[in-house]
């Protein structure tokens, strides 16, 4: 034996008086290789500074309401001790169901095609969980494995344009759950408002170009939302650039559409909107046309459910958020904790991971 050294471990109190447990541990060295391994315990583990049963007994008197500063005094713990066994170590508590309605969105995770996938209850405004990766591989591996009787509970799932996503609910839950999100298709009309905006720009004079900038509010907005001398300005510039007259008309059009209440009407008024838009000498509105005729049933089915995707957006918000106040730490996992139950933000700083050749040289021996 060459050397030994007493190891701690914290357990239940006896008589309201903190316990420690002092475990000594020997270090042995073979006289012919020089090899000097470390005694194991069988009973706790290598890193482990609390027994099981009061990591147990801390946890469920969490759970059932105790305060966690009381729960710390009790035990001889810190608050952030309690608060990390109770939540960060189960990953949020109890595992939250599938509701009826489910939105799906990617968000960065670090620049690089480095993006994570969270999912979140619509009806009940809570997300459920969030993924590593954004590939269809990844969303329907966590699918899977959940019951059979969650999956078969959901009705709705609220989706941007991803054919990721798409195949992967598709493959989950079938074909009749999709809907594409208001948002993005209005978005899709406007990004080709801007493209028609943009090359007549382009064609004007500086001061000319200037007013025309100035506009594009306004061309976004509908009818009832001007007043009469706005309303009079843009008809006019219609008048005088004939090129943006059909584009903005269309867009105000589809704008509209969603108020419907009707599929079956819908559904008909939506592919005659795509038929002007194929129709059209305007290549931008060309395009959209197409993409609205891939995405044709996803669509009408917002006219039944009417769930958009802005609870799933304002999530994503706030992990950006978090992200922007965490920057400078050092892994996303070690430096961002967010409990599920609250939706609160915890930012903690952990230690600096061993040393790998040390950590394989221990695990060696």
């Amino acid at each position: 034996m060459k050397e030994s050294r007493p190891r701690c471990r914290r357990d239940l109190p006896i008589l309201e008086r903190p316990v420690l447990l002092w475990l000594p541990l020997r270090r042995f060295e073979c006289p012919g290789c020089r090899h000097r391994p470390w005694e194991t315990s069988t009973t706790f583990g290598a890193r482990t500074k609390w027994t099981v049963r009061l990591y147990n007994r801390v946890r469920e008197e969490c759970l059932r309401g105790c305060p966690c500063k009381q729960l710390a005094r009790r035990y001889g713990l810190s608050e952030r001790t309690v608060f990390r066994w109770t939540f960060e170590r189960s990953r949020g508590g109890r595992p939250r169901k599938l509701g009826r309605a489910l939105g799906i969105d990617a968000y960065a995770r670090r620049k690089g095609h480095r993006s994570n996938t969270l999912i979140g209850d619509v009806d009940k405004g809570k997300p459920i969980v969030t993924l590593q990766g954004r590939r269809a591989d990844d969303v329907v591996a966590w699918c899977r494995s959940r019951a059979q009787d969650e999956l078969a509970r959901v009705d709705v799932v609220v989706v941007d344009m991803s054919k990721a996503f798409f195949a992967a609910i598709q493959e989950v839950c079938g074909d009749q759950v999709h809907i594409i999100d208001r948002f993005h298709v209005v978005q899709q009309a406007v990004e080709a408002l801007d493209a028609v905006w943009g090359s007549v720009k382009n064609q004007r004079a500086k001061d000319e170009a200037k007013a025309l900038k100035k506009l594009r509010k306004r061309w976004l907005q509908s009818a009832d939302q001007l007043n009469g001398a706005e309303w009079l300005a843009r008809y006019e510039w219609q008048r005088r650039f004939p090129a943006l007259r059909e584009p903005i008309a269309w867009v105000q059009d589809l704008r509209t559409w969603f108020e419907r209440t009707y599929t079956q009407p819908a559904r008909e008024a939506l592919l005659k909107l795509i038929e002007r838009a194929s129709q059209s000498a305007q290549e931008p509105l060309q395009r959209v046309a197409g993409t609205l005729t891939r995405w044709c049933d996803p669509i009408v089915r917002y006219i039944r459910h009417r769930y958009s995707k802005g609870m799933t957006e304002g999530f994503n918000n706030k992990i950006k958020l978090i992200q922007r106040m965490a920057y400078g730490l050092r892994h996303e996992h070690k430096g961002i904790r967010l409990t599920r139950d609250s939706w609160n933000t915890t930012i903690v700083t952990q230690k600096r991971p061993a040393c790998p050749s040390l950590a394989a040289a221990a695990s060696g021996a």
